[in-house]
Formats: C-alpha cells, structure tokens, sequence
C-alpha cells in the first residue's frame, strides 16, 4: 500500500442501493424522524459536523435521491450488491480523494463521534480499510473507510465472485475499530427494527416519526 498522507483527503458516500424489500420497496433513509428530517439527511448533517465536505449517494434510483442536492453515483454493475456501490464511488472519487469514508443510509442513531473515531482511527491506521466492530463477533462492514488505491483490488474480487464486504477486508487486512456499544450502529432491515427504534429513540435525543 502507498504509505498514507498525514492529512489524507476523505470523502464520504452513504450507501442506498439496496431494494428494500422487506419494508415494501421504501427506500430505508427517506424514513422520517421526529423533527421532520430523514435518515439520510441526518447522516449527511452528522458528517458535514464531522468536517466532510464531498459527501455523495451511492444509489441507482436516481429520482428518489436527487432532492437531497448531492452527487448520486450510480453502479457499474447490477446484481452484486454493496460491493458495487463501493466501486463505483472509489471509481468516481479516484482523483478527487485519497480515501473513502461509507455509511449505509439506514443508521438513525449513529453521530459525529463514532464518524470521527473511525476516521481518526482510519487516518492512524497502516491498513488500507478501517471498519467498525462492536463485540468479539459483531461488525458493521458497510462503517467503513476504503483507501482509494484499492478500486482495481475490489473489482478483481467481485470478479472472483466475492460479494460479502466483510470477507473481502479481512482479506485486505483491514483494521477493525472496536466500540463499546452497538447503538449508534442500529440499522433498520424490517418492520421490527421500525419498531425497536421507537423505543431506542424514545430515550435518546430524537424521536422516530412515520412518514
């Protein structure tokens, strides 16, 4: 790997490819919390606090997230899953940054703390790939910072077959950065995660509301 810059130049992109399906096709970001903004737009909040200023969508649903007035970068290929969506941003961002900072669309509770911790630890880091881990065998692979240097490594590797992002950084020998709680990592896949967020929410700093 080409050793790293003292201030290396990180962009962000949430990741918001995914189908959703078992929310009935709602996309999960545009899902409304208490003070009438969405997932999506607290995220991108908590990392403009955060410092970044290139923050972008990796997404292929191109009317759905255009009112959020950020760069939409579409896949490069269809059927792989979000590993196509980091190709793709480490395709687009190649000459604009040194690295890449991902964050799936469906995290309400995370903040500018854990994004700087990963960041700074990302940063410290000899490894390539820094992502988050919250116990012995729970990871968020899709909390991730990717040097930008490894574009050709993950397509090489999605044409090997590879579609689990986490088995492709323990190949790359990522850096794993261990938090102590999983809240600020709750993600929501189904209707009973929807419902789970109601009450983690309801003693934290914001309320989740329908849409």
């Amino acid at each position: 790997m080409t050793e790293k810059t003292r201030n290396p130049v990180i962009a962000a992109v949430i990741l918001a490819g995914g189908s959703a399906q078992r929310l009935g096709g709602i996309p999960k970001g545009t899902f409304k919390l208490a003070d009438g903004i969405s997932i999506i737009e607290k995220i991108i909040l908590e990392l403009t606090k955060a410092g970044f200023v290139d923050i972008a969508v990796s997404a292929n649903d191109q009317q759905e997230y255009r009112k959020y007035k950020k760069q939409i970068i579409p896949d490069l290929r269809t059927g792989i899953g979000p590993l196509a969506g980091i190709e793709a941003s480490l395709n687009f961002f190649k000459d604009r940054s040194d690295a890449i900072m991902f964050l799936p669309c469906d995290l309400p509770c995370i903040t500018t703390r854990e994004i700087m911790t990963l960041k700074q630890a990302f940063i410290n880091s000899d490894s390539p790939v820094a992502f988050i881990q919250t116990s012995e065998f729970f990871y968020q692979p899709l909390c991730v910072v990717v040097h930008n240097e490894l574009a050709n490594d993950i397509s090489a590797a999605i044409e090997a077959g590879v579609r689990k992002p986490l088995d492709l950084w323990f190949k790359l020998n990522a850096k794993t950065v261990l938090f102590e709680s999983e809240e600020p990592f709750f993600n929501i896949n189904s209707p009973e995660d929807l419902q789970a967020l109601r009450k983690l929410t309801s003693r934290s700093f914001f309320k989740y509301k329908d849409k």
